[in-house]
């Protein structure tokens, strides 16, 4: 069974940024836009350290029992020993300072911020050393697991290797066409899951043998009765410690769920809480549950009621569901199940047919993905009036008596070139058009005016027409009298395929 054990009474003021627990207590560290860092003792349900600074903090982490770190609005990275209150600064970034990990391999501290680099903090010495590496974006979510560093930047997960930083990264395919917002790894299988801001988790698990490995995608939330996707952002996700292959979602609208990673099922729901869900934390022993309930300040309507914190306990099985010679791993797993089977409360396992796994096979088929108003920007895609047209100016109106902003898109249609423009509810899901582009070798154009390309396969194309754009088509008829080696790009999104562009790529 899972029960609500108690919510800490607590003094946060402002928005909660991260809660972790401590590697081997039930101490619970977190992190808060009102510039302190604390300590609860959620044994003694009581608050053991309130330690301000000068910024607000946007993340925290344990080093170990008695040091933890934090990173700042001001950029700053501070050190904290959890006995005297003492606190130092090692270093800051040059900008916003947003998320941090620390890893146990390596005694490394990772940190990234709005200066698009990560920095590699090693605070073995008293001058603490650091290495920084450029991105190429700014850095959405960290997390380490084992040797390895996973970085979420704009919709791609990164992996590094924390013991030879000097090696390239490695870009892991984009798991989903949204913004990642969490990223969480498990030291105890290769393999990670993001949540993005328009409701979906991307889930990829890897194994010794290849027939095992998994990759799928699933909104938390099954589409509504008007058949349109619930698009909530996914601010959190959390990997079972023990190892069992599942994982706890929580999402922007105060839902908390556990998941079966490797058999695709939701095993049960916690009843909605009054605010978004920040940030959750397993204890280290998987008995506890942490869940902060505090807005985050990604949508202009949300409710800005005091932060909380809830702990949930999961409690074993009654006597005789699992034997006392059971293995912590065999006991575990039926603690997970239990929260289902056992607790009339919750809600019943959902059926496949109410939450869709789609696999990487399956991710292309859909002409177009949902993505979330607030979220698109200029020189981004967007469907208007059943058009696939890039964004050529956006914005935000302020938040009205409705308790919604709006956001008006003025569009170009990336086929004829028409103006066409439409106001959509920032936190309201828009249509945006999969847009390809794929570079062909011109070969011959015919006298109806259909061009004979060369795909990389070495076989023909021969269904695209001449471009309408005066200007492209004459380079491309001139270059092909003169006897120049063409290639030409086409663009395609929704079932059409239009010559975008040349290259000139010298006599044949």
């Amino acid at each position: 069974m899972i029960a609500a054990r108690q919510k800490l009474d607590n003094p946060i003021r402002d928005a909660i940024s991260r809660a972790q627990f401590a590697p081997q207590s039930n101490n619970l560290l977190v992190s808060s836009w009102d510039s302190c860092l604390r300590l609860f003792d959620v044994d003694g349900s009581e608050l053991r350290l309130e330690a301000p600074c000068e910024a607000a903090l946007l993340s925290c982490c344990f080093q170990e029992e008695s040091v933890a770190f934090g990173v700042g609005s001001d950029g700053s990275v501070i050190r904290y020993n959890l006995h005297t209150g003492s606190q130092d600064t090692i270093g800051s970034h040059a900008d916003i300072a947003t998320c941090i990990e620390c890893s146990d391999q390596t005694r490394q501290v990772i940190t990234a911020g709005l200066d698009k680099k990560l920095v590699f903090w090693d605070t073995r010495m008293d001058n603490v050393i650091a290495h920084s590496i450029n991105v190429n974006g700014e850095v959405e979510s960290l997390s380490v697991s084992g040797c390895n560093l996973m970085v979420a930047i704009g919709n791609s997960a990164c992996v590094y290797d924390l013991r030879n930083l000097k090696r390239s990264l490695q870009l892991k395919e984009s798991p989903v066409d949204a913004r990642i917002r969490c990223i969480s790894s498990s030291v105890f299988f290769k393999g990670f899951a993001v949540g993005s801001v328009d409701g979906r988790v991307a889930v990829e698990i890897s194994s010794s043998s290849n027939s095992n490995d998994s990759s799928y995608t699933f909104r938390c939330h099954p589409k509504a009765k008007n058949g349109r996707n619930h698009l909530v952002s996914v601010n959190d996700i959390v990997f079972n410690p023990l190892g069992l292959g599942s994982f706890v979602t929580g999402d922007d609208e105060g839902y908390v769920a556990l998941w079966d990673a490797r058999n695709k099922r939701r095993l049960f729901e916690l009843p909605r809480f009054g605010n978004s869900v920040a940030s959750l934390s397993y204890s280290h022993g998987a008995r506890l549950l942490a869940v902060a309930s505090s807005y985050t300040y990604q949508e202009a309507n949300e409710l800005e009621e005091l932060p909380e914190i809830h702990i949930f306990e999961l409690n074993e099985l009654p006597p005789g569901s699992a034997s006392a010679s059971s293995s912590g791993t065999e006991l575990s797993l039926s603690l997970s199940l239990s929260l289902y089977l056992c607790c009339d409360s919750f809600d019943e396992a959902m059926s496949d047919e109410e939450h869709h796994f789609e696999s990487k096979a399956d991710a292309g088929a859909s002409k177009t993905y949902p993505q979330q108003a607030g979220t698109i920007r200029k020189n981004g895609y967007i469907v208007i009036k059943n058009r696939p047209c890039k964004v050529v100016e956006v914005s935000t109106s302020k938040t009205g008596k409705h308790g919604h902003a709006k956001c008006h898109f003025v569009g170009i249609d990336i086929f004829n070139g028409k103006k066409l423009e439409d106001i959509v509810p920032s936190s309201h899901n828009c249509d945006v058009p999969h847009v390809t582009r794929t570079d062909y070798q011109l070969i011959d154009i015919s006298e109806d005016g259909f061009l004979s390309l060369l795909t990389e396969n070495g076989s023909t194309k021969d269904d695209l027409r001449l471009p309408t754009d005066e200007t492209l088509l004459a380079q491309i008829k001139d270059g092909f009298g003169e006897g120049k080696d063409l290639v030409v790009t086409a663009m395609s999104s929704m079932g059409e395929e239009q010559i975008c562009a040349l290259k000139d790529i010298g006599p044949k």
